[in-house]
């Protein structure tokens, strides 16, 4: 699971990237720097607890995992 979290980090880095250069081509750029501002911090804080998540989703697919063991032996127990 937490390979799909690594390509969401990596394509938000690249989309933001992107958006980064392409401001720079703006001839009026100052006019969209308070919300380029906004949603780079955004971002910012949306890939902080995507790092942060990483480790709940490990533990939410070994979860998942021992609870389906645990329904085929209550299964055949009965």
């Amino acid at each position: 699971m937490s390979y799909r979290i690594s390509d969401t980090y990596d394509g938000i880095d690249q989309a933001m990237r992107l958006l980064r250069k392409s401001m720079k081509g703006m001839p009026e750029r100052y006019r969209y720097m308070k919300q380029y501002d906004e949603l780079r911090r955004a971002v910012a804080v949306l890939l902080i607890l995507l790092e942060e998540a990483t480790p709940w989703m490990e533990e939410t697919d070994k979860a998942k995992r021992a609870t389906t063991l645990a329904k085929k032996m209550f299964a055949a127990a009965r």
